[in-house]
């Protein structure tokens, strides 16, 4: 194998952007904007693309950022290392370099959302991400399906969808107030799942909601079915949906965003341990 043919891995950049703008969205979801030069040399990227945040130890300090040079995120004292979380991209403005990120408010119980609830313009919030990434393929007929944590995610990917694109988005939240208005040219019909009360890990809401469509035959229409949010809930629906609704890998994707009880970190470690 001759050096050209070396599977190059995308480039990972790490900065400290610094915040310039802040609204809410929904009652309990705040966007943040955050502007830095190398946002202007990331390439074309999927919209809802994952990336991570380092949230500063101490406000109106700057995060301590990792070396990835080696392809793998390393800190020279760990002690130093801030708080990591995972995200999606909201949008991007490569031109002006500035990057959008939503953040569900559930008060100071978690490092991200206590962060982003104290947050004001011109603070700094550590961001890696990598310059390039996967495209989707457009597809005739979406599902998607998630929870508070995935909706940003979900919005971000109607809002490119062509006009001719059919399917359901079903989005779950806590209460009537937590919905909002998600612009789209698509012919996708957006249902809100209330739980009211009900903890995310015990709702059956988007199963429920799921059984009761048809999706298109795979001869006729092109599938594409996007799941994420809760870890017991994606677990059933990607079971669901391999076994039931008989999708292949190349029709699904379904990720874990969170695990009721654990935190990130924590969770991360669980998996890492299977």
């Amino acid at each position: 194998m001759t050096p050209s043919d070396k599977i190059q891995k995308p480039q990972s950049i790490c900065m400290n952007a610094i915040v310039c703008a802040i609204r809410d969205t929904a009652t309990h979801l705040r966007r943040i904007s955050v502007k830095h030069e190398l946002l202007k040399e990331i390439g074309p990227i999927a919209p809802g693309t994952h990336f991570k945040v380092f949230i500063p130890l101490n406000k109106n300090s700057r995060a301590v950022l990792p070396d990835v040079s080696s392809g793998r995120a390393i800190w020279a004292d760990e002690e130093d290392k801030p708080y990591i979380r995972t995200y999606t991209v909201r949008n991007i403005d490569r031109v002006n370099g500035i990057l959008d990120v939503e953040f569900v408010l559930h008060g100071d119980t978690g490092p991200a959302s206590a962060w982003a609830g104290n947050a004001s313009v011109g603070d700094y919030l550590g961001i890696g991400l990598k310059k390039s990434g996967k495209t989707q393929e457009k597809s005739d007929c979406y599902l998607f399906a998630g929870d508070e944590t995935a909706i940003p995610a979900i919005s971000a990917m109607l809002e490119v969808l062509p006009a001719e694109t059919i399917g359901f988005a079903f989005l779950e939240v806590e209460t009537e107030a937590d919905k909002f208005h998600i612009r789209t040219d698509s012919a996708i019909e957006i249902r809100w799942l209330i739980r009211n009360g009900i903890p995310p890990e015990q709702s059956q809401l988007i199963l429920n909601a799921v059984k009761k469509i048809v999706l298109p035959n795979p001869m006729l229409r092109s599938r594409y079915i996007w799941i994420a949010g809760e870890d017991q809930m994606v677990k059933v629906m990607r079971r669901y949906a391999a076994e039931e609704l008989e999708l292949n890998r190349e029709e699904l994707h379904a990720t874990v965003y969170w695990k009721a009880g654990l935190s990130e970190d924590n969770y991360s470690k669980i998996r890492l341990a299977q």
